[in-house]
């Protein structure tokens, strides 16, 4: 094992989380150090590609078969799988030729590969499972629940599947069971504890006992902001609950869009209407696509704009692509010419850049001519575009390849003298290198691990500059977070004196160094609130945390705009990070 110490001259804050209802949380003790440390292990396996670690597992590539690797080095899964999908609800998709099966987060094969198509593990402990062209369900031990015995099974909604054998519906509960019989001419899935069933040419609901209570409608949708969208006479519109109309029927089409919005179609063109009735957006767009945090992406002759939750538009279709948001910024596309809108609207930032990808770290990576660098959310170059590939940054570090020898060598079709200087090494946010570049191949960090190949042989990476602070659980999805620190934070915002260029900005120094991600390394939509001298506050997504999810609280401190002192003391570069979990009450 190599260990490798890097200089690094800077101070250390200490500073506590806690929440807005008083409940603290202090950080570990960290001792003062000069000297970055990382360890690089030869594990002496062979191996042609690595990923990123997910939780105590990464994928790792040899000979075109897949296998996994713990963080201790050992091997879980040998490689023999033709493929292994990413972990959901704990557990992973395997597959051997044409038959799939599944492992735990343990690496343990729970299920053999011998169906003919699995789906994700549900959050209830099932899976579906295709067998002999039939469908059924299996439990996280791989036991079937539900023999294969259906044509086709949906999604678990309100806890319960809707399932069709030949041209009948039914509801299979979590137990595997029936809910009623499969009988059933017509079927939606359930919503708001009711699900929408045509029985004997009569429509109706069902409740979550198998209850029928029919409607006198031509046709029913399960429930959707507490109405029912009724059809009549071939058109759409809306009832209580006890079937009084509260719309009368005139659209072609009424779905569920957000919390606070019905999408609603005439003809071949869509808006938005409150649930009572008021018209929000006019019907003038082709298409009207859910995003993340309740906004939507609005679809006119080609061009797309978004609306905020409620409905307003925030911006107009002018885009031929946009991206979702990620770290309160989302990329959009216009001419081939890309840019970022905050989520206002505003557009921040336009490029000359052939591309440039969602941000990560405070930080986006951008293609020039073929060549990967990256730039911070102001829209300044941070890292030149001179890398030949390039990951995105997490835990504040990318891995990036990089030719080594001379610029003849990336013109040569020489192979071996590529494979000989083109290689990947790691970079911090500033661009300097932490990591000398001595792979063919290399992941991300995730959770202070990442692997990486050379001559052939997988190296695991483990960077100990990574503080956790104990994991907590909340009950309140609108959770507000205050992150203190011992010393008054820098909060000015200063130029150079020379060419105006921003030295300090308190606003993009907690962008770019604190993040919210969810068990998917998903960015939350959070926002930042600093309140002198000493305090940060992240504020809870528009729509509030998911009930049941994991969400990890990072805090960076190696980029350009740091958090630091007014007197320009800086954090040590290291990583901090807290999880909670929202309990689904």
């Amino acid at each position: 094992m190599k260990k490798v110490s890097k200089k690094y001259l800077s101070l250390i804050f200490t500073f506590i989380l806690l929440s807005s209802t008083g409940f603290t949380l202090n950080s570990p003790k960290v001792s003062a150090s000069n000297n970055l440390n990382y360890s690089i292990t030869d594990l002496n396996m062979s191996c042609a590609n690595v990923y990123a670690f997910e939780g105590n597992l990464a994928k790792f590539q040899n000979n075109n078969f897949y296998g996994l690797i713990s963080k201790d080095g050992s091997i879980k899964l040998p490689a023999e799988f033709t493929s292994i999908s990413s972990f959901k609800n704990g557990y992973a998709k395997v597959a051997k030729g044409s038959k799939f099966g599944f492992v735990n987060e343990n690496g343990s094969i729970v299920v053999e590969p011998q169906f003919e198509e699995v789906s994700n593990f549900f959050t209830n402990g099932l899976a579906a499972v295709k067998q002999n062209s039939k469908w059924g369900l299996i439990n996280s031990s791989g036991k079937i629940v539900t023999e294969p015995q259906y044509d086709a099974v949906y999604g678990f909604y309100n806890g319960l599947m809707r399932v069709r054998k030949g041209s009948s519906y039914g509801f299979l509960k979590s137990d595997g069971t029936l809910l009623s019989g499969c009988n059933y001419a017509n079927a939606y899935d359930f919503n708001d504890g009711y699900a929408a069933v045509e029985e004997v040419s009569t429509w109706g609901l069902i409740d979550k006992s198998g209850n029928f209570k029919s409607f006198n409608f031509d046709e029913l949708k399960s429930p959707i902001l507490g109405l029912i969208p009724v059809k009549k006479d071939k058109h759409w519109g809306l009832s209580d609950m006890s079937g009084k109309i509260v719309l009368e029927p005139k659209y072609t089409d009424i779905s569920y869009l957000n919390s606070n919005l019905i999408k609603v179609s005439s003809g071949d063109k869509r808006g938005a209407i409150d649930k009572k009735g008021n018209l929000i957006l006019d019907l003038n767009y082709d298409s009207i696509i859910p995003a993340d945090d309740g906004m939507c992406q609005i679809v006119q002759n080609g061009q797309y704009g978004l609306i905020d939750p409620t409905g307003k538009i925030i911006v107009h279709p002018q885009f031929s692509w946009i991206d979702t948001f990620q770290e309160g910024k989302a990329i959009v596309c216009s001419q081939d010419q890309y840019g970022f809108i905050d989520t206002k609207g505003e557009l921040t930032h336009e490029s000359q850049f052939d591309k440039v990808y969602a941000f990560k770290d405070g930080m986006a990576r951008i293609d020039k001519n073929g060549k990967y660098g990256f730039i911070n959310s102001k829209g300044d170059v941070v890292i030149d575009p001179i890398f030949e590939n390039a990951s995105d940054f997490n835990e504040g570090y990318a891995a990036v390849k990089k030719n080594t020898g001379s610029s003849s060598v990336e013109s040569s079709d020489d192979s071996e003298l590529k494979k000989e200087y083109i290689k990947w090494g790691y970079i911090d946010r500033l661009g300097s290198t932490f990591i000398s570049y001595d792979f063919d191949s290399a992941s991300g960090f995730n959770d202070g691990c990442s692997l990486a190949v050379k001559d052939g042989k997988c190296n695991i990476i483990k960077n100990p500059g990574i503080k956790s602070i104990p994991s907590t659980a909340i009950n309140n999805p609108f959770k507000t977070w205050k992150i203190k620190f011992s010393k008054a934070i820098d909060g000015r915002h200063t130029l150079s004196n020379k060419d105006d260029t921003v030295l300090n900005d308190i606003d993009m120094t907690m962008t770019d160094n604190i993040s919210v991600t969810d068990s998917s390394k998903k960015y939350a939509n959070v926002s930042f609130t600093f309140e002198g001298p000493d305090t940060i506050v992240i504020n809870p997504p528009s729509n509030g945390y998911t009930p049941g999810e994991i969400y990890t609280i990072t805090v960076l401190s190696n980029g350009k705009y740091n958090i630091q002192d007014i007197s320009g003391n800086k954090l040590k570069p290291n990583v901090t990070e807290m999880k909670f979990q929202v309990l689904d009450n």
